[in-house]
């Protein structure tokens, strides 16, 4: 049975939640689009369009440095049979910043970040990915609306906050509330009134702690206890009220986002979620991180979603990421990379249904292959059971067994 709430960190998940949210698609998607680049993504919408499904994308015109890119992207979809609209109220001043998506009017995602290859897995961000047909449904309402430019009128007793309608009011009226601790994670905390609320309730008696950026915590009053993120960008938006309630969304706490633009954010008070959250929060807090972490930013080169050939550019290097752990990568060396089992594997996986020695990788001069090597229950390319020898291309994701999932970049 699928769980009927579930939190989505990055880095860590990746777009394996969306991808397979889209996947079960049967009937429909709608989906808000700031910033967009993962093939992955792409080509999962691409393919639910070619089962039947009808795909609605709000594609934002407004989205700094990315002008050029969704002007494409938009082009593309339509070419697919994908329908696709620019927010009519879209602007610099009110961008549409949210960042959502409903599949079959039943189960709903919210966002903190953008589904790039850099928010997936290079910032610190969070989803929430709800079944509930009911914040489906509201969702959708806010969707159609800004889709048909007509107005609209948020129900009171959803947990969704909308801005420019009542973000500012629930967000208030919830820190108001707080008896115990307030942590934000906000790299553009700046709105006048949240942090004269947040002083008060510091001088209260009430520990506030937030997690940012050097650029706005050097402006925080000393009431509220800073720190910077050095591990990632942070790009997450989240709110935690007394370790019971969490807003997580498209909105920072900053007047733009409050008053003037299209934000959707969500109040959860599921157990499992919180604690999550929890955890990750504190371990940024005390700048904790693996042994494998590395600050430095990967940049990947651009390729073709839809071509079929190998990547084969001169002077490449390529890793795999761990589905289970984006901090931890593979370097996928000259020659050959073994996987499997068994201790003398480069990549060993401790699970009975890993083969000892299940599969291997050879890179040969920017050409990059793999093979199984007649494993028990199989290596799977993009989901596809390979069968000997077949070419691999960043973005391509390989499943061993039902063990572990990974994702090629190339760096």
């Amino acid at each position: 049975m699928r769980q009927k709430i579930s939190l989505i960190v990055q880095p860590g998940d990746s777009f394996f939640p969306i991808v397979r949210a889209i996947d079960r698609a049967e009937r429909s998607i709608n989906l808000t689009v700031f910033r967009m680049d993962d093939p992955i993504i792409q080509q999962a919408l691409l393919e639910a369009r070619q089962r039947g499904v009808r795909i609605r994308v709000l594609i934002s015109s407004s989205a700094r440095g990315w002008e050029e890119k969704n002007r494409k992207l938009l082009k593309d979809a339509k070419e697919t049979g994908i329908a696709t609209k620019e927010p009519a109220g879209d602007s610099k001043r009110a961008r549409y910043h949210y960042k959502v998506m409903t599949v079959d009017d039943e189960e709903a995602l919210v966002f903190t970040f953008n589904p790039t290859r850099e928010n997936l897995h290079y910032a610190r961000d969070f989803g929430i990915e709800v079944y509930n047909p009911a914040i489906a449904t509201e969702i959708n309402r806010l969707f159609d609306a800004d889709w048909n430019d007509l107005p609209f009128a948020p129900d009171r007793e959803s947990p969704l906050l909308v801005s420019p309608f009542n973000s500012r009011q629930k967000m208030e009226m919830l820190l108001e509330n707080a008896r115990e601790s307030i942590e934000i994670a906000d790299a553009k905390l700046t709105d006048p009134e949240i942090i004269r609320l947040l002083v008060n309730k510091a001088r209260s008696g009430i520990p506030i702690r937030v997690l940012g950026d050097e650029e706005h915590g050097s402006e925080l009053p000393p009431e509220i206890d800073f720190r910077a993120v050095p591990r990632y960008r942070l790009h997450a938006k989240c709110t935690i009220i007394d370790g019971a309630t969490a807003v997580i969304g498209s909105m920072n706490l900053r007047t733009e986002s409050l008053d003037r633009r299209r934000e959707l954010s969500i109040a959860v008070d599921d157990a499992d979620v919180l604690r999550g959250l929890a955890a990750v929060f504190e371990s940024d807090w005390e700048r904790k991180a693996p042994a494998s972490d590395s600050t430095a930013t990967q940049v990947m080169r651009a390729f073709d979603m839809l071509s079929t050939e190998p990547a084969t550019v001169s002077a490449v290097g390529f890793v795999l990421i761990s589905r289970t752990n984006a901090l931890v990568r593979h370097s996928i060396r000259e020659g050959l990379t073994a996987i499997g089992r068994a201790q003398e594997n480069d990549i060993v996986i401790r699970n009975v249904l890993v083969s000892r020695h299940h599969a291997q990788i050879t890179l040969d001069g920017g050409t990059c292959r793999i093979t199984d090597l007649e494993s028990g229950n199989g290596t799977f390319l993009n989901g596809e059971r390979v069968i000997g020898s077949q070419c691999l291309r960043p973005g391509d994701v390989v499943r061993i067994a039902e063990s572990e999932e990974f994702r090629l970049l190339e760096i």
